[in-house]
């Protein structure tokens, strides 16, 4: 099926009222509500590529997609306290020896600083190979091209997406689950589905007992236009996740990976051959 770039500045690729023009001329995120901020050494523009169209489905790339309306805080903060008044968020907060969280939602006590309570909100969104390919999907939009009629031939980077998030969630998750607290992680349920399969984790459900939660949502067509939409909680305790991490069913085979080794040394050895005689 083909592959393009669907959602540009904020923005189905065929849409043609005034805010999508507006805002493919002011490079600005509808979603941030300011200028976008995504960059690609490849244009001097912003990559404003929020999602792409991968196997007839919108996948989001860039995670200010998921500010859409902020129904993201709102349905977390309806899930953890029940309520969205009396509540504060920042972003970007930083965590000696563990990090940034993207997000950190605070309630606190009518008309004090006193803190009731707080959950941290992260988002994650998909990530591409032959991101090149993408680019140039990009350019052609720029350029009047009806880029939905082609194929940009790149691809969604599972794989990476996880290596590199999951040692967080388990590094997060432990610091939340010790101090009792919560941490929401968001994500589409196609590209969650590839962690449930890569590290089989089997049987999640819900449980108001588990610190780590994922907050699953997708993409909705709605006419020429995509929406938002929540679609379930799913929970996990950094136990369950570290056991599912530690005896992770599908590790490579080491013959197979030695197989390799004995195709590259067979290689330099007639090369090396090669050279002797050619002397």
């Amino acid at each position: 099926m083909p592959k393009f770039p669907v959602e540009i500045y904020g923005h189905h690729w065929q849409a043609k009222n005034a805010a999508a023009q507006r805002d493919r001329q002011q490079y600005r995120c509808p979603f941030m509500k300011e200028r976008c901020d995504k960059k690609s050494r490849l244009v001097r523009t912003p990559f404003g590529v929020c999602s792409a169209e991968v196997g007839g489905e919108a996948i989001a790339l860039c995670p200010n997609r998921f500010l859409e309306g902020e129904r993201v805080f709102n349905e977390i903060a309806e899930h953890h306290f029940h309520t969205t008044t009396n509540l504060l968020r920042f972003n970007e907060v930083g965590l000696k020896r563990v990090g940034r969280f993207d997000y950190v939602l605070v309630r606190h006590k009518p008309v004090s600083d006193q803190i009731e309570d707080f959950v941290m909100v992260e988002f994650q969104g998909g990530q591409t190979t032959s991101t090149g390919k993408l680019v140039q999907g990009f350019k052609d939009f720029l350029k009047g091209v009806p880029v939905g009629e082609r194929n940009y031939g790149f691809e969604i980077n599972k794989a990476d997406i996880w290596k590199r998030t999951f040692t967080q969630i388990l590094n997060k998750g432990n610091v939340l689950e010790h101090w009792g607290h919560r941490i929401y992680w968001v994500v589409q349920e196609r590209i969650f589905q590839d962690l449930v399969s890569r590290y089989n984790l089997q049987g999640l459900g819900y449980s108001p007992k588990h610190s780590t939660v994922f907050a699953l949502y997708d993409l909705v067509p709605d006419g020429k236009a995509y929406r938002l939409t929540h679609k379930r909680f799913v929970s996990a305790s950094v136990d369950d996740l570290f056991r599912a991490f530690r005896t992770n069913p599908n590790i490579p085979s080491k013959q197979d990976f030695m197989d390799r080794l004995s195709a590259k040394i067979s290689a330099q050895l007639k090369l090396g051959l090669q050279v002797r005689r050619s002397r």
